[in-house]
């Protein structure tokens, strides 16, 4: 069994790119954050109805198709997270 858990909360503006003959929507949005300890960037990009859009211009990314959120960062934080290089060599050779 494998199970994993990850939690990524705020609000990204997009832009609608191209509308669809069915009405649906292609909406693509950036938003790029500048910390003490480097640089972070979420991208998100989906299609969304019209009528998932609620009163105050906002849809929830549980009704957003094809959903594409990418979540990177450069600095000292992304770096901490990475794996050292002895530790990529023996995931490579180690079957477990």
């Amino acid at each position: 069994a494998a199970e994993q858990s990850n939690a990524l909360s705020g609000e990204v503006s997009v832009t609608v790119i191209a509308v669809r003959a069915n009405g649906t929507m292609l909406v693509r949005g950036e938003k790029a954050l500048t910390l003490n300890r480097g640089d972070e960037h979420v991208r998100l990009s989906g299609i969304v109805r019209a009528a998932d859009i609620g009163p105050d211009n906002r849809i929830a990314s549980t009704r957003l198709a094809d959903a594409r959120i990418a979540y990177t960062g450069k600095g000292e934080i992304a770096r901490a997270s990475q794996q050292g290089w002895l530790q990529r060599f023996f995931a490579m050779v180690s079957p477990f």
